[in-house]
């Protein structure tokens, strides 16, 4: 009598299922390593640049880029405030390589980089990343950053004169006279003035009436004169 083993018959199901996850995973890594990606960039991702860059580079793993009509490969650089420093123009594709243009110099400041592409395979992907710009001043920049301190130049727009000085402005060129000038009408003769002018007309006045008493007295004693004549000349031309 023969006793068969039953322990291989046992292991068969497990080692065909731990045979089947090792073939899954592997189908799975290949898959995923068969998906292109980026390998490289200009500026690199956290990089702190001393100059502005003039293009953003990126360069892709596998062949090339898959480019049409109706495909978008493009690239946008975007600042804290959203504002963005790309090439309005869509984005050159060359290969696996996408780049553009910066048109400006970037200021000091954060930047995120963002792109699409759609892979050699149609997959399309959206991603981005950060880098910084933090260039030193310049001599012209340094001289202009010391001769005009911070805060300055809003100092300047808000000042208000002191009070001081606006009094002593008030006080030093009356604002009322001119208009006194023009509105007040010719002053009234003084007292003294019209003592003046009575003084002067009351001796014109006496002297008027004393020559006129002088004239009525004159003819007076002409008249009375006569009258005696008449009377002595009288009886003699009688007789």
């Amino acid at each position: 009598m023969h006793n068969t083993s039953t322990a291989p018959a046992r292991l068969r199901p497990a080692v065909l299922a731990g045979a089947a996850a090792l073939a899954l995973g592997a189908l799975i890594a290949a898959e995923a390593q068969a998906h292109d990606t980026l390998i490289s960039s200009s500026p690199e991702e956290g990089e702190t640049l001393t100059e502005p860059p003039a293009e953003v580079v990126l360069e892709f793993s596998g062949a090339d880029l898959t480019t049409g009509e109706a495909i978008t490969n493009d690239i946008w650089l975007l600042d804290a405030e959203d504002e963005n420093w790309a090439s309005e123009e869509p984005a050159e594709v060359e290969g696996s390589t996408m780049r553009t243009e910066i048109p400006e110099p970037l200021p000091n400041g954060d930047y995120q980089v963002q792109y699409r592409v759609v892979y050699s395979d149609g997959h399309s992907e959206e991603r981005s990343f950060n880098f910084e710009v933090d260039s030193p001043l310049t001599e012209d920049e340094e001289d202009a950053a010391l001769a005009t301190p911070e805060g300055s130049a809003e100092e300047d727009d808000g000042a208000e004169v002191p009070e001081a000085e606006l009094t002593e402005d008030e006080t030093s060129v009356p604002a009322e006279e001119p208009e006194q000038a023009e509105n007040e009408s010719p002053t009234a003769p003084t007292d003294s003035e019209e003592q003046d002018s009575g003084g002067w007309g009351g001796i014109i006045g006496w002297g008027l009436l004393a020559a006129a008493v002088l004239v009525l007295a004159g003819a007076v004693g002409y008249a009375a004169s006569r009258r005696r004549r008449s009377a002595q000349n009288g009886p003699a031309g009688q007789d």
